[in-house]
């Protein structure tokens, strides 16, 4: 932190002198402009030409297996960076089919330039152009239909339904790493506060509340995924304990997802007070249910317990319609 004393010139301009270690970083010189933004907070953000370029990356490629390359690219993705580039001595033709494969798989990431040596992606998306709290709409809107089909895929050994809720699992991961991303670069450039309309703390909840939908997709996927080693259908015993939880487990995340939306205390304090109801029902379900059908007890056991943490999801994000700024108090 510097400190500088507001000094007066002309009789009405006031001024302060920049940190000589500071402007040297930035690449500012005797002639350079910066910008100067007021920020809500009270604070003057000031910002040089040079904040732009730092908005690069380059990745040094090695022997990486798909995974590895992915998780490079997706952190770099996520942290906020514009332009990333891809470099090596030589890039192999299995290496650029990866490195296509894994941009598809990230919103708005487009390969712009290919050499021997070298492949440039940049990101496409704009923050104005996806609101988060229409992101946060979608991903809901797509879980929800998730967990709905799992659960029919479970009660009537569906395999093609249950394969489908698994392969749109990955369209939940797009949306979710887009707002990672967008928050990302909110925490780095406070300018994007404009471009989204709220402050870093709102869009923290945003983010928080992204994340928990996306574990309730992981959920609704897990479910499908016990419909497929099911091998054959659930009895009616179990069919009608898994739709009942089910149904209760949804109107929690409905519910909690409507109250974070409209800032609601009071139906987000509705939500949490079913919390201490949730084990017991849980319980005394899978004591049914495995008595019911003992050979598939790991299966069942599986999807009651997807569809037991979804409610705890659903709690969670209640409490962040709790904690947001702005949340409408009666």
């Amino acid at each position: 932190m510097y400190t500088r004393k507001v000094q007066k010139t002309g009789g009405s301009t006031y001024f302060v002198t920049l940190p000589k270690q500071w402007a040297e970083g930035a690449g500012i010189t005797t002639g350079s402009e910066v910008d100067l933004i007021p920020n809500d907070s009270g604070a003057l953000l000031v910002v040089p030409d040079s904040v732009a370029e730092a908005n690069r990356c380059i990745i040094d490629l090695h022997d990486w297996t798909f995974d590895r390359l992915q998780r490079e690219m997706i952190s770099r993705y996520n942290g906020g960076y514009g332009i990333i580039s891809v470099r090596g001595d030589r890039i192999r033709p299995e290496q650029r089919r990866m490195v296509r494969e894994i941009s598809q798989r990230l919103l708005g990431l487009e390969i712009f330039e290919e050499t021997h040596q070298l492949i440039v992606l940049h990101s496409l998306v704009n923050i104005k152009d996806f609101p988060v709290g229409k992101t946060i709409d979608r991903i809901f809107d797509i879980t929800n239909a998730m967990l709905t089909d799992a659960v029919a895929a479970f009660c009537e050994h569906d395999e093609e339904l249950a394969h489908d809720v698994v392969e749109r699992d990955r369209d939940i991961d797009r949306l979710v790493m887009l707002v990672a991303r967008q928050f990302s670069l909110l925490l780095r450039d406070l300018m994007t506060e404009d471009d989204c309309g709220m402050s870093r703390l709102q869009f923290m909840h945003h983010h928080e509340v992204a994340d928990q939908l996306e574990r309730v997709a992981d959920h609704a996927a897990k479910i499908s995924e016990a419909a497929l080693a099911m091998g054959a259908p659930a009895v009616k015993e179990v069919t009608k304990e898994i739709r009942e939880r089910s149904k209760g487990s949804g109107e929690i995340l409905k519910s909690a997802v409507n109250a974070f939306i409209a800032r609601d205390t009071d139906l987000a304090n509705q939500v949490l007070e079913l919390r201490e109801q949730q084990s017991c029902f849980f319980s005394t379900a899978r004591s049914i249910a495995s008595a019911s059908q003992p050979d598939k007890a790991s299966a069942i056991s599986i999807a009651l317990d997807s569809l037991l943490r979804i409610a705890e999801y659903g709690f969670n994000i209640a409490e962040n319609a709790l904690d947001t700024p702005g949340t409408r108090r009666r």
